[in-house]
C-alpha cells in the first residue's frame, strides 16, 4: 500500500520521504495529484514498458508461461 500525504506534509518531510526509497503519493484536497517513486522503480517501470511493446518480446513471454518455449544456450 502506498502512503498518502497531502502537499504541505509531503513538503515538510520530503528528505525524509526521499530517502526511505518507498513509493507515495501526493494529494490535494484528498485527491491524488502525483506519484513518487525511487529512480530504480522508475527504471524497472520503463524497462517493463519497453518489453510490452516490443512484439517479439511479448511472443516469448507468452510462449514460455503456457510452456511451450524451447530453452536454449546462448
Amino acid at each position: 500500500m502506498l502512503g498518502t500525504y497531502n502537499i504541505k506534509e509531503a513538503l515538510a518531510n520530503l528528505t525524509k520521504l526521499c530517502r526511505s526509497g518507498g513509493k507515495f503519493v501526493i494529494s490535494n484536497r484528498n485527491r491524488p495529484v502525483a506519484v513518487a517513486l525511487s529512480a530504480e522503480d522508475f527504471e524497472a517501470l520503463l524497462e517493463t514498458l519497453d518489453v510490452l511493446e516490443d512484439p517479439a518480446a511479448m511472443k516469448a513471454v507468452r510462449a514460455a508461461k503456457a510452456g511451450t518455449a524451447k530453452y536454449r544456450l546462448s
